[in-house]
């Protein structure tokens, strides 16, 4: 037989006052999902990667602005992988910047 808590779920979260003003919080909120991708991004290698392979793809599709990401496509990106191997970039080298695409 399973054994029971006595502590009632969901335990109740301890605060000491409130951390982020309202004005923060809100303004947390309308951060662009492309950014909070980004900015979650820990190693400063890996987001200077990330970020030289973005900007490839932007340039390679005339991409001025980070909402224009939303209208990539498939065919978009396959072309791009294409035009990757015409610079005859390693396979190491074309899957990491596909990842930073995706």
């Amino acid at each position: 037989m399973a054994k029971t808590s006595k502590t009632p779920l969901p335990a109740p979260i301890a605060t000491a006052g409130r951390v982020l003003t309202a004005a923060t919080y809100q303004g947390l909120a309308d951060v662009p999902p492309e950014m909070e991708w980004f900015a979650n991004l820990g190693n400063a290698a890996t987001r200077r990667a990330y970020q030289t392979a973005l900007q490839d793809f932007m340039r390679f599709a005339g991409i001025e602005l980070p909402e224009e990401f939303r209208t990539v496509t498939r065919a978009h990106v396959i072309a791009w992988r294409d035009e990757l191997s015409r610079r005859a970039l390693s396979a190491t080298t074309i899957r990491h910047r596909l990842s930073a695409l995706a």
